[in-house]
């Protein structure tokens, strides 16, 4: 879509069963043919399935770290995910580091402010009474700041989207795939009541794991092919291999697999080298030792810059924006350098 091509969007429509929310872009500007052609953008809902997994607490989410560690750093995951993208395995590792970090420095100047305070009073009752209080409080009030800073940065976040993804590896994903069902049912019937030219379904970061389940069973309720031979994939700043190294992740690998057999829907699969955040140029067939596809490669993999980073200051500095810059496919040209998701939105 060229800069500045005049849309007009229309207002949100929800189903009743509000499972999908869906806007109407209509063109300005007729098109070749003299007729004004018109899009319709849908939001999947599942977002609250994975808020549903997610610990709200902070003590519950510190107490769950060590479940999810002990197969990360323990059982092979770090490992696997490293040989695939070593920016994504850092990443990973980072709620972990950060919370060790956070730990010490708050028990370290919790009892460096407690042995000040019993040096600095008279009597060693008081003193060791004083000193105990004022360690005690001052270690709690550090762990509430690296707990705020934690949530400012992005880690509560990323912690929360590893944790989701690994209850999925489990094969605790029934949830999820109910409600991919529902999705699948309630897209068919949709284009049973208005059929499209094309439908192009979307994912993002974990959406493409969804994105990749969904399509998959929109295959399997559609045999026929009525609607999904018009049907095509794009997933933005993927981490499919997050999932994928799961040995229990066998529902999600038996999804690709169904995506792998012809004819195969096409599949954009857009990632950058500046989002350590994704898995750049991964194949996920590939991360979770599947066969890959015959023919050419599947999907297409375009890499793309979400950043210009000049030397390494700039590259430093962006290493604390990667929660950020993971947003960047979704925003337009001139904020992720050239790639415009809303140009792959609206093709004709």
């Amino acid at each position: 879509m060229g800069e500045g091509t005049p849309i007009q969007l229309v207002r949100r429509r929800q189903e009743g069963d509000r499972l999908v929310s869906r806007w109407r872009i209509q063109r300005s500007q007729p098109n070749s043919s003299g007729r004004s052609s018109g899009h319709e953008i849908g939001f999947l809902h599942w977002d609250d399935i994975a808020r549903s997994h997610w610990p709200r607490r902070s003590l519950a989410m510190v107490g769950e770290i060590a479940e999810v560690y002990r197969w990360y750093l323990l059982q092979g995951g770090l490992l696997r995910i490293a040989r695939l993208c070593p920016g994504v395995a850092l990443c990973g590792a980072y709620p972990a580091l950060f919370t060790a970090l956070a730990v010490g420095v708050a028990l370290l100047a919790g009892a460096g402010l407690g042995a000040l305070t019993y040096g600095a009073l008279p009597g060693p009752s008081l003193a060791l009474g004083a000193a105990v209080l004022v360690a005690a409080s001052s270690t709690w009030l550090l762990l509430l700041a690296a707990w705020a800073l934690a949530d400012r940065l992005g880690v509560v976040w990323l912690w929360r989207s590893i944790r989701f993804t690994h209850r999925l590896g489990q094969a605790r994903d029934g949830d999820l795939r109910a409600r991919v069902r529902e999705l699948a049912r309630r897209i068919l019937d949709l284009e049973a009541e208005a059929p499209a030219e094309s439908v192009l379904l979307v994912g993002h970061s974990s959406g493409s794991f969804v994105m990749a389940m969904l399509a998959a069973e929109l295959r399997r309720q559609d045999p026929a092919a009525a609607m999904t031979n018009r049907l095509s994939l794009l997933s933005l700043g993927q981490n499919l291999a997050n999932l994928a190294v799961y040995p229990g992740a066998q529902a999600f690998h038996a999804d690709l697999q169904e995506l792998a057999r012809e004819p195969r829907l096409p599949w954009l699969d857009v990632t950058s080298h500046d989002d350590l955040l994704c898995f750049a140029g991964v194949d996920p067939y590939r991360s979770c030792d599947l066969p890959a596809p015959a023919g050419p490669a599947y999907p297409a993999l375009q890499l793309v810059a979400l950043a210009q980073p000049r030397g390494w200051l700039d590259r430093l500095a962006l290493a604390f924006q990667q929660f950020d810059l993971h947003f960047h496919y979704l925003r337009q040209a001139p904020a992720s350098h050239g790639f415009d998701p809303l140009s792959q939105l609206l093709k004709p």
